[in-house]
């Protein structure tokens, strides 16, 4: 045909394409809405164990985020019964996020697994809900866990007990951990000692001041006997203002000031 019949043409196919590619992407946008859907769909019980594990733990970050009901809350409790590291570890998160109290026993049962992951986040949920008085044994006994983490949050969680300020059962438990080697650990020990406001813990705490594998590490020990405002920390605090490290003399001299 004339040139006129052959742009025509091509115009028509032009047309026809342009036509196909909005019916390609207006069908994808309509499915999106059912997709989301079906997504964000509580699911029951059953559905849930039906589920492999990275689909249970992307169902409970949704809880997480949007909170629980129907059936959520069988379902955050079966998923930390599983045998999925990720799956409780999830669940432990979730009932942490949501202050989900109960669910704390079976995170105090979880202090004893074999996970430090799982041992580390149910410290986590203990330590915010506080626990029972009877795990306080567990809790202290994870004070030597061997991850670092765990110890860590063990000493806090142990500090959330007022009864053992009173009865001081594992005071020296943690007094005799002063030779901790992780500094954040070092740091959580210090803060249970002055917690405790054991006056025979001040020797002890003083003799590691001479001890000290850091200036950081001085400084925050130099900070712990300050808070005591006990007569031998200021002693020693006027000692270390002589120290050959600036920054160490510049500290005791602050806390002088500000306890003394």
């Amino acid at each position: 045909g004339s040139a006129k019949d052959v742009c025509t043409a091509v115009k028509i196919l032009l047309a026809n394409g342009f036509i196909a590619l909005c019916v390609v992407f207006s069908g994808g946008c309509r499915s999106a809405p059912s997709t989301n859907g079906e997504q964000n769909r509580r699911l029951t019980l059953e559905e849930f164990v039906l589920l492999d594990w990275q689909r249970q733990v992307e169902y409970l970050e949704q809880v997480a985020s949007r909170g629980t009901s129907g059936d959520d809350d069988r379902i955050v409790a079966y998923a930390l019964t599983d045998d999925d590291t990720g799956v409780i570890v999830k669940a432990l998160e979730v009932s942490h996020a949501l202050s989900l109290k109960e669910h704390l026993p079976r995170a105090e049962e979880l202090l004893l697994n074999n996970d430090a992951i799982i041992r580390w986040r149910a410290l986590l949920l203990i330590e915010k809900l506080h626990g029972n008085e009877a795990v306080l044994p567990q809790v202290a006994r994870l004070t030597g866990d061997k991850e670092w983490l765990v110890r860590e949050t063990a000493y806090r969680v142990l500090r959330t007990f007022s009864s053992e300020r009173k009865k001081r059962t594992y005071f020296y438990t943690v007094l005799f951990r002063l030779n901790e080697k992780n500094p954040s650990v070092v740091a959580e020990i210090y803060r249970t000692l002055v917690w405790y406001d054991d006056e025979s813990a001040w020797p002890y705490m003083i003799k590691r001041s001479y001890h000290c594998k850091s200036a950081s590490e001085l400084i925050l020990v130099m900070r712990e006997l300050a808070r005591t405002k006990n007569r031998e920390a200021q002693v020693r605090l006027k000692t270390l203002t002589r120290s050959q490290s600036i920054i160490v003399r510049q500290e005791a001299n602050d806390l002088l000031r500000e306890y003394f």
